[in-house]
């Protein structure tokens, strides 16, 4: 056991915080703790052909979430937007195009975010999907009465796998969610 001197300042004045070391072991943590569920016709790892199109789905890929709500939350140095990773990663391959296919929170126009999606899947060459689950749903003091992804987001991969047959899912959550009813797509 040891114990702290609580008089003293965490971080002394000629102490320094590197910022861009901490976000690079932050980084190396999320590569090496991400999950491959399944990869049914080698879709992974992406590798778009020259000329290609890459539909980048999901409100998520704009606007991620990374921690939990209320006394989880935390304010980050930095946060690397997935939409903008894959816009740099792949410029000299293929062309990037975003839906948000649905809202988060407020899902008034859940129909035209999807049928936006829907359009731009029928033309691309790949579809990168990202679900996940709102704040509301993974913050402290309430309990989920199940463990689905919220039905807008349901409702828009069932229509995406109409159009295209080779979805590959980008999971943000913090609970457990159900994958059963359309892991198959």
């Amino acid at each position: 056991l040891r114990l702290v001197d609580q008089s003293q300042p965490a971080l002394a004045q000629d102490e320094s915080v590197d910022f861009d070391e901490h976000h690079a072991l932050a980084r190396r943590a999320a590569h090496e703790s991400a999950v491959l569920l399944k990869n049914a016709g080698h879709v992974l790892p992406l590798q778009p052909e020259r000329g290609s199109m890459v539909a980048v789905i999901g409100e998520f890929a704009r606007t991620p979430r990374y921690q939990g709500a209320g006394s989880s939350q935390v304010n980050p140095t930095r946060v690397d937007v997935a939409l903008d990773e894959l816009q740099s990663g792949l410029t000299d391959h293929a062309e990037v195009r975003f839906a948000a296919g649905f809202g988060i929170g407020n899902t008034d126009n859940d129909e035209q975010l999807r049928q936006e999606a829907v359009e731009l899947a029928r033309e691309a060459d790949h579809v990168v999907v990202f679900l996940g689950l709102p704040g509301e749903d993974e913050s402290e003091g309430f309990d989920r009465t199940h463990i689905d992804l919220p039905a807008n987001q349901l409702v828009m991969l069932h229509a995406l796998a109409d159009v295209h047959d080779r979805l590959i899912v980008i999971l943000a959550n913090g609970g457990v969610v159900r994958v059963s009813t359309w892991d198959d797509k």
